[in-house]
């Protein structure tokens, strides 16, 4: 007898204090109530599906975590222009149960971390192979590197350095300060530039913040830059 008391005892202390009485009885009502709250709480939880579960009962489980019914319901903000939506990887975030949350994740991630990686990388290239046009131009990377070093201490005398910092990143640009390094002789217009497109300096930098001179690189507005300067300074 005493042993079952004291095991009493022993079960009263491990009951949370709020379901026992000033008295150290059991109050039954909060007793009730708490565990019909928490059955509630069980019957409104989404339980993972197993290897019995049926077909509807996994697809019911996807959809109220936020799995769509196929890859191509995926609801996605693409917050790069140089990204978009890819049928592929979206097929390939559905068949591994991404929410559209995770997708998005996976989308925004690739615009905040990849983008940047391959971007650099590209300007990395693209400056690798204008060197190397260069090289060719003047006949090897040693004659090059003599010419080099003339056109930076003729631009630090003759070329304002925003000038020259945009002009020195292209073959097009190089060749402009070399011929303006060379030559008195004013160079013609070319074909498809009108009079009134005759820019000032302002104009030429203004220009060349454009993205069809820095990153496109379109050969139209590259020589009109080009021919530009050389209009402003081969006098």
């Amino acid at each position: 007898m005493v042993e079952n008391l004291m095991q009493i005892n022993e079960k009263k202390q491990e009951v949370p204090a709020k379901f026992l009485d000033a008295k150290g009885n059991l109050k039954t009502d909060v007793l009730l109530q708490s565990y019909l709250e928490l059955e509630k709480k069980l019957s409104n939880m989404v339980m993972l599906p197993n290897d019995a579960s049926s077909e509807e009962e996994k697809r019911s489980f996807y959809q109220k975590i936020g799995v769509p019914d196929c890859a191509e319901n995926y609801q996605l903000e693409i917050k790069h222009d140089l990204l978009a939506s890819d049928p592929q990887v979206n097929q390939k975030l559905f068949d591994l149960r991404f929410t559209n949350q995770q997708a998005q994740a996976v989308y925004d991630l690739a615009a905040e971390k990849v983008l940047p990686v391959i971007e650099e990388l590209a300007q990395d290239y693209e400056a690798a192979r204008q060197r190397l046009a260069l090289e060719n131009q003047f006949g090897g990377k040693e004659r090059f590197e003599q010419v080099s070093r003339q056109i930076t201490a003729w631009a630090k005398q003759n070329v304002s350095t925003d000038v020259f910092d945009a002009l020195s990143t292209t073959y097009e640009g190089v060749m402009t300060l070399y011929k303006m390094m060379q030559t008195n002789e004013p160079v013609m217009m070319p074909k498809g530039i009108c009079s009134h497109e005759i820019l000032d300096e302002e104009g030429l930098k203004k220009l060349m913040m454009s993205p069809k001179y820095w990153k496109e690189q379109d050969p139209l507005t590259l020589k009109k830059v080009a021919d530009g300067f050389n209009r402003l300074y081969s006098h």
